[in-house]
């Protein structure tokens, strides 16, 4: 069943919506030469859909959440994408994570429930027990659980491989657990938007749970990844404009993002040993390397407002653009060769055939990689982009 909802500007969702959308990390231990200026290409989804959060599944595609049109996007790394519904309309999705078996499990934040598809596209959904809950970041834990946050239940949730949910209360009243990762110490580590804390749950003994005071204000602490270089957490400070470094022991340090009010939001650990993030209002990508310099890339299109990220299965960093309709690609591994519909590093002559039967109209000709201006057509022009490619062989 399709869900049809009415499309929101950025401005009209609270701002407890837009950081439930995407809150969480999953940590890849492949590295990459990192590039100065990495290019980003964006491909386009469907029309006012919100893509919320996003992850690597383990069948090699990106799978991501559709705020507004309710749904669960698969994309593959040359950008063709499929969608299924979620089963609850209007559920308010939110954060998604792929456990050990493969599965996706993702936040219904409206519905307050947990969602799990298969990657053949089958979903169930677990209600959580407290209510209202609003469940918002979620990651799959060592012990074969996956574990998540509720935003106002104020609780850290285990969920097991069936389905079962327990609930843990956070120390601090109304601290409004948001996102969630596994540390290097195999705790749960999440932060605390309205306390301003960053919090760790031992899953041998949930009931006890640790918190640290940030040094900021009002900092409201969002999405928090482990570092890929020095064993650390890091985490967005969503309201006090800063990118947060918190060790094993508690001792934080705050670096200031160079656009003011950028509202950085979600973060992962890259490939190039550096730490990337979004920055919704900003309307970039940020990267900060391990001793706390930021470099900020500008999303091409305007007022997209990006929100989650994550490294793909190409070890490119894949993020969603809530209000600009797009899952945008950070290059570190090399540009895009525009014209390579099937993603094989070359443009050959089917790609080619492929191209101009989408320019003609064939329905079933699509090639993403040949859309340069992300438009979801393919011109005259891209065709003689993907013509040139072809002949001297792409960069």
């Amino acid at each position: 069943m399709n869900a049809t909802a009415t499309h929101q500007s950025l401005t009209s969702l609270p701002v407890r919506v837009i950081v439930t959308l995407s809150l969480g990390a999953v940590f890849y231990v492949h590295m990459v030469d990192a590039q100065t200026d990495p290019s980003i290409h964006e491909f386009p989804i469907v029309l006012n859909s919100q893509a919320a959060a996003i992850t690597a599944g383990r069948d090699g595609h990106l799978w991501f959440t559709e705020f507004n049109s309710n749904r669960i996007g698969r994309m593959t790394v040359t950008g063709s994408f499929t969608e299924f519904d979620a089963p609850t309309l209007t559920a308010g999705l939110g954060h998604i994570a792929a456990d050990a078996d493969g599965n996706l499990w993702f936040a219904e934040g409206v519905a307050n429930q947990i969602g799990r598809i298969t990657t053949s596209g089958s979903v169930r959904e677990f209600h959580v027990p407290t209510s209202p809950g609003q469940p918002s970041g979620i990651v799959a834990g060592l012990d074969g659980n996956v574990w998540f946050t509720s935003m106002d239940g104020n609780r850290i949730g285990r969920v097991t491989p069936d389905g079962d949910i327990t609930e843990f209360p956070v120390t601090t009243h109304s601290a409004s657990p948001s996102g969630i990762t596994v540390g290097p110490d195999g705790n749960l580590w999440f932060t605390e938007y309205a306390a301003g804390q960053i919090g760790r749950l031992v899953p041998e003994a949930p009931q006890a749970i640790t918190e640290f005071a940030l040094p900021s204000a009002d900092a409201g602490p969002a999405g928090i990844t482990i570092g890929a270089a020095d064993g650390a957490l890091w985490f967005t400070e969503f309201r006090a404009n800063q990118i947060g470094r918190i060790t094993m022991d508690g001792t934080v340090d705050e670096f200031p993002v160079p656009t003011a009010d950028s509202q950085p939001m979600d973060i992962i650990a890259g490939p190039d040993r550096n730490v990337w993030f979004t920055e919704v209002r900003g309307n970039r990508i940020g990267r900060i390397t391990p001793d706390g310099v930021i470099t900020e890339f500008s999303v091409p299109t305007a007022n997209s407002a990006p929100t989650g990220i994550t490294v793909g299965p190409d070890d490119n960093l894949w993020f969603t653009e809530l209000m600009g309709d797009r899952i945008g690609r950070v290059g570190l591994t090399g540009p895009i060769c525009l014209g390579d519909c099937n993603g094989d590093g070359t443009v050959e002559i089917g790609d080619l055939i492929l191209m101009v039967n989408s320019l003609l109209g064939t329905p079933s000709a699509t090639c993403p990689m040949g859309d340069a201006d992300g438009n979801g057509l393919i011109d005259v022009n891209e065709i003689v982009v993907g013509v040139n490619n072809a002949i001297a062989d792409c960069p």
